[in-house]
């Protein structure tokens, strides 16, 4: 009887002892796996930013004013072209009068109607 006590009472402990060394490596192995995605989290943050200031670069307005007269010829539109639209078709100066009228370029002038 008292052989069969010391079987369980080592294979309790040994079990026990298993355990408690798995939880350990467990707790390792997801703070490497931690620190990895914090490494993965700066390289985005840094990638971001850059594509950030990439992006601010590309979309301001003097540089696709230069890029379309140079690369496209285009410049401002002729006196002629351009019709000022009104919102709601009524006369919005007496209701609000700092707001401008908005202004579209018409490319083709005998083919563009207003409606």
């Amino acid at each position: 009887m008292k052989g069969a006590f010391y079987v369980f009472l080592i294979i309790g402990l040994s079990s026990t002892f298993l355990f408690y060394v798995w939880g350990k490596v467990d707790v390792v192995r997801v703070g490497y796996e931690l620190d990895q995605r914090s490494n993965e989290k700066k390289s985005l943050e840094q990638e971001h930013d850059r594509l950030q200031i990439t992006f601010s670069q590309l979309t301001a307005s003097d540089r696709i004013a230069r890029e379309a007269s140079s690369q496209l010829s285009m410049g401002p539109p002729d006196p002629g072209q351009v019709i000022l639209v009104s919102d709601d078709g009524r006369n919005n100066e007496n209701q609000n009068p700092g707001l401008e009228p908005l202004r579209v370029a018409n490319i083709h002038n005998s083919s563009m109607r207003i409606r």
